[in-house]
């Protein structure tokens, strides 16, 4: 029987073996080959009388562990309770090897789960010497496990200058046994990289419930601190132009008021020159009444340039002609101390702007820069070149510009640089970081408005001490198209045609009626709009030109010509506006209005521009 359950290989828990046994297998065989079956088998040896000692049967057997003797005669509860203790002494063992198989298996997949995942899992001790460290260590940090292991984390992986900072706020986590959640901090990689990290941890105790320890994850979050850098960017940005859109329309207001107020100043002077000798004394005074007329004038068109609503004429240029003028004059107002470097590429291209316009960016830029070294001299770099920009550049993606090909201006000097908080405001109107008496604060606020207007972009990078490099970004075109210059003669031009004069403005109506009556017109004038139309209607042959006001009550000078045309479609209609957001110069041309001019104007301008709209019909 004990040949064949061995040869059989059934699984069994306990055997009871009697050393001397019929012909075959001795009961030492038998437990030697059991033995081999399974060494976790409890072996009783059961004899009467043996030939062999127990020291015998033990090396035959291979081992004294899970071996027993039993001798004859022996009680059956006795063996019945032999049994059970060593079946339940088995079944321990087994569970005991269950529990390891399972805790096995657990740990390999907890280990799995570490050593898989793209966080770094770590352990530190009390002082904060890394215990443990999983294998992502070296894509995040640069640094093998083993390289950690045993080193306090902050003087491996925070900069020196950081690492008192660390080491007291870790400490403090564990004088106060307090977790640490998705905390921010700078870390350097191996490479001296600096990258941005979230660590989240939680303290570990020991049996005396003392914090023996923290165990947590560190999370890479560079890049989303890179996107969140280029959305706060992007939402600065948006809101520099939201402000200087609502100051842009501020100025048009302004403006319009204004150059109502300066129309009868300028008009009336004008008149009244017109009517002294010129070599009167009063002659001298009127002149100058003039001058700071037109002045007033001009810094109107500067509101209007920064908020992009001046409308001024436009033609195919080369830039670089304009850029070599605007610097040989600079030159002659510049100190010996500051040196003008210039790197002015002929081949840039053309582009479509009005030419005062880009001398204004020009002397505005270096004027600034001269400010700036002044004191203590230095290099104006004035370079102008062509440059093609991308799909993919940062400039498109953001909006800033549209791919195509652009002419690209950059002013730099060496002298004070600027800070972040400067920057920021450096376009605001009448900003300005000179002293009283020494700039207007319109000069940056005009570049910017004037290269808005032609659909490119300004950027600016300064650092204190290290100086300012201004970008501007101009469209080129891909022909060059002939513009007619005109000629303006020095003689006003005189008329005798019947004139209707409307503009809700009295003071302005009966000035122009006094100019144009001055030149030989017949001229009737009308305050309300509504009034002029009923004129029209009456009798739409008796009046040869119309001009009108485009801001007005009841009916805009834009209502009011369309109606006129409506009646009388050859009608010639002159707009003359102070500022409207309702119709430009383009737009009025396109519905037939046969000119526009800006308030204020001049005896000449408004002489010249009546005769040609004239003589056209």
């Amino acid at each position: 029987m004990a040949e064949e359950a061995v040869r059989k290989n059934e699984p069994f828990t306990l055997a009871f073996i009697d050393v001397r046994m019929p012909p075959g297998w001795d009961g030492m065989e038998t437990a030697k080959r059991i033995r081999a079956l399974d060494p976790e088998i409890e072996l009783v040896i059961v004899t009467a009388y043996s030939d062999h000692s127990i020291e015998e049967i033990v090396r035959a057997v291979g081992s004294s562990d899970k071996l027993l003797f039993l001798r004859k005669p022996f009680d059956p509860d006795e063996l019945r309770q032999l049994a059970l203790s060593l079946t339940s002494k088995w079944y321990l063992s087994r569970l005991a090897d269950q529990q390891r198989k399972d805790l096995a298996v657990s740990e390999y997949r907890f280990r799995s789960l570490v050593e898989t995942t793209s966080d770094f899992v770590w352990e530190v001790d009390h002082e904060g010497r890394f215990t443990y460290c999983s294998p992502v260590s070296l894509d995040l940090y640069g640094y093998a496990p083993e390289e950690l292991l045993g080193k306090l984390f902050h003087t491996v992986l925070v900069a020196p200058e950081n690492q008192e900072e660390f080491r007291k706020a870790f400490q403090e986590c564990v004088s106060t046994r307090s977790r640490c959640q998705a905390v921010e901090r700078t870390c350097l990689t191996k490479a001296g990289t600096k990258i941005f990290v979230e660590s989240s941890g939680t303290p570990v105790f020991d049996g005396q419930d003392n914090v023996s320890g923290y165990r947590g994850i560190d999370r890479d979050i560079t890049a989303r601190k890179a996107n969140e850098a280029e959305r706060q960017q992007l939402e600065t940005r948006l809101q520099q132009s939201q402000k200087m859109e609502a100051i842009g329309t501020l100025a048009g207001g302004v403006a319009h008021d204004f150059n109502n107020v300066l129309a009868p100043i300028l008009g009336y002077t004008e008149m009244a020159l017109s009517k002294i000798s010129p070599y009167d004394a009063l002659a001298t005074d009127l002149q100058q009444v003039v001058k700071a007329a037109l002045r007033a004038k001009e810094l109107v068109q500067q509101i209007l340039a920064f908020s992009r609503q001046s409308h001024n004429e436009k033609k195919p240029l080369l830039p670089h002609l304009v850029v070599k003028e605007a610097l040989n004059l600079l030159r002659a107002s510049l100190p010996s101390t500051i040196e003008i470097r210039e790197k002015i590429s002929p081949e840039c291209g053309t582009i479509i702007a009005d030419p005062t316009q880009v001398h204004q960016i020009i002397m505005n830029l270096c004027t600034n820069a001269y400010q700036a070294m002044r004191k203590t001299g230095g290099v104006l770099g004035v370079s102008l070149k062509k440059v093609t920009i991308g799909e993919e550049d940062s400039k498109v993606s953001s909006f800033e510009l549209v791919p195509g090909n652009y002419v690209l201006l950059d002013v730099s000097d060496t002298g004070c640089g600027m800070d972040q908080a400067t920057m920021a405001r450096i376009f605001e109107p009448y900003f300005t970081t000179k002293a009283t008496g020494e700039g207007t604060g319109l000069g940056l606020s005009v570049v910017h408005g004037i290269v808005k207007s032609y659909q490119g972009q300004i950027t600016v990078y300064s650092e204190p001490g290290k100086g300012t490099s201004f970008h501007v970004y101009l469209p080129l075109i891909a022909e060059v198209s002939s513009f007619a210059e005109s000629v303006t003669s020095d003689i006003i031009p005189t008329g005798k045609e019947r004139v209707l004069v409307v503009d809700d403005e009295e003071m302005i109506s009966m000035m122009l009626q006094l100019i144009l009556e001055s030149l030989g017109y017949q001229v009737t004038f009308s305050c309300n709009s509504l009034e002029a139309l009923a004129l029209i209607e009456q009798n739409p042959m008796t009046f040869d030109l119309l001009i009108t006001d485009m801001t007005m009550p009841h009916l805009t000078g834009f209502e009011l010509a369309q109606k006129a045309l409506t009646i009388r479609a050859d009608l010639p209609i002159i707009i003359c506006t102070g500022f409207s957001e309702l119709v430009n110069k383009a737009q009025a041309q396109a519905m037939g209005i046969r000119s526009y001019l800006m308030k204020p104007v001049s005896v000449r301008e408004l002489a010249q521009t009546v005769r040609n709209v004239l003589d056209e019909k």
